[in-house]
């Protein structure tokens, strides 16, 4: 005899503990909710000013749906073009071949020996 398959090939006691699983992830969660909205106090919160929670849950809303990528997308193109050109890039190298200069001229002068008898600068 052939055991008796559900949806997507699985035997029917399968389907039954997942779904038993799935309820018990359901229940989980809307715990979890309770206790988070007790320990903000939404309800108190949403009676003294629901703009606010409206405008909160709408902001969280927006940036976890990813609202925020496509207003960010043209101005983070925009820097990284900036900073990776060219002309940017032979700048910050003569600034890093600056600092290293003048770091290795404050390690000359302080190897000089006693501040006072240091030999003169040529500047």
């Amino acid at each position: 005899m052939e055991r008796e398959r559900g949806a997507g090939g699985m035997e029917a006691g399968e389907l039954g503990d997942v779904a038993d699983a799935l309820r018990e992830l359901g229940d989980e969660a809307r715990e979890s909710v309770a206790r988070l909205a007790e320990q903000l106090d939404l309800e108190r919160r949403m009676a003294e000013s629901p703009m606010a929670v409206l405008g909160v849950a709408a902001a969280a809303g927006m940036v976890l749906g990813g609202g925020l990528w496509p207003l960010l997308r043209p101005m983070v193109r925009m820097a990284a073009r900036a900073a990776l050109s060219p002309t940017n890039l032979l700048a910050l190298g003569a600034a890093v071949g600056a600092m290293r200069a003048a770091r290795a001229r404050e390690t000359a002068s302080a190897g000089a020996g006693p501040e006072g008898s240091s030999a003169p600068s040529t500047h």
